[in-house]
């Protein structure tokens, strides 16, 4: 089928690339318009995408529509779109079912944007809740994240691997204390992250690629997840999909939509306060075969259930 990606180019989480790349790596013809991109000078974005800048980049996303002929428009993170942008793609006659799919928290502020879509789904419950609870008549479900098929590169054995947990994200405070409070090294990459101690850690605090991204998941003896409380309520985020592809297993913070997708113990481990996380990471390295055979479980149920071809199918349902 032929799929209309709406998003943000080059975020951090580079979410609509990852649909791009998983869609087209399924057969699908895709094609991307960006209504924003984060590389540019905020204040230039911000002429470009308000006003008659905003028309005329909503003017050349219609014409590419319009040539371009989809069966559906996918919007990634419609809450984010700017208006100006989004209501003449809307406002289309004999237009595709114009879709959404939306990740962070949002207030009773975006609901111009939410009556333009045909529906939206939500990666987490909680957003689902909220969604319902402004009382919008856009029909709305619960979506979670899906692993990102350009980190399928080849598992790694268990012998490749060192015993260390990694974690790949951005600090926010809730990170910072929960980091502080693991008292065995861990390694840590991303912008922004700074000694922390008590554990000697090993920070690289610098942009992480996606062919980087893949070693660092392919070589951990566990991928380390901690909510960013900015953006998230209960649901999952994609690293909670994404190391099981290196069939790494994940240690994440209970967030109520983890046992929606993951068995937990068997397929995911759960802690719930900075001695359980201790107690899991310290058992992990005790027992290695362990954490590999909770990779593999999880690997399979991603695979089963996980992936951008699941999601599509979710979403093909609400047209």
């Amino acid at each position: 089928m032929k799929i209309f990606i709406l998003g943000k180019r080059g975020s951090v989480v580079h979410w609509a690339e990852d649909a791009m790349a998983a869609f087209q790596a399924a057969g699908h013809v895709v094609r991307f318009g960006i209504t924003r991109d984060p590389r540019l000078n905020r204040a230039l974005e911000r002429v470009l995408v308000t006003g008659w800048a905003g028309v005329n980049r909503a003017a050349w996303l219609v014409r590419a529509i319009r040539r371009f002929a989809p069966d559906l428009i996918l919007a990634v993170g419609p809450y984010h779109m700017p208006l100006p942008v989004l209501a003449p793609i809307a406002a289309m006659a004999g237009r595709a079912p114009l879709l959404g799919w939306v990740g962070d928290t949002f207030s009773a502020d975006e609901a111009p944007q939410a009556g333009l879509l045909d529906a939206v789904a939500y990666t987490d419950s909680g957003l689902l809740a909220a969604h319902r609870a402004l009382g919008w008549a856009t029909p709305a479900v619960y979506l979670p994240h899906a692993a990102n098929p350009r980190l399928a590169l080849d598992v790694a054995d268990a012998a490749s691997r060192h015993d260390q947990m990694v974690f790949v994200a951005n600090p926010t405070p809730h990170r910072r204390q929960v980091v502080r409070a693991i008292s065995r090294p861990l390694r840590l990459f991303g912008i922004g992250w700074t000694a922390l101690p008590p554990a000697s850690h090993a920070i690289q605090p610098r942009h992480i690629g996606i062919g980087e991204l893949a070693a660092i998941y392919r070589t951990g003896l566990a991928a380390l997840n901690i909510r960013n409380e900015n953006n998230v309520l209960v649901g999952l985020n994609q690293r909670h999909f994404d190391p099981y592809l290196a069939a790494t297993p994940v240690v994440s913070d209970d967030q109520a939509d983890l046992a929606r997708c993951f068995e937990p113990e068997t397929e995911a481990l759960i802690y719930r306060d900075a001695a359980e996380l201790n107690d899991i990471y310290a058992r992990l390295q005790r027992e290695p075969a362990l954490a590999a055979r909770i990779g593999a479980a999880g690997r399979r149920r991603v695979l089963a259930e996980h992936t951008y071809d699941h999601r599509l199918t979710a979403l093909l349902r609400l047209v």
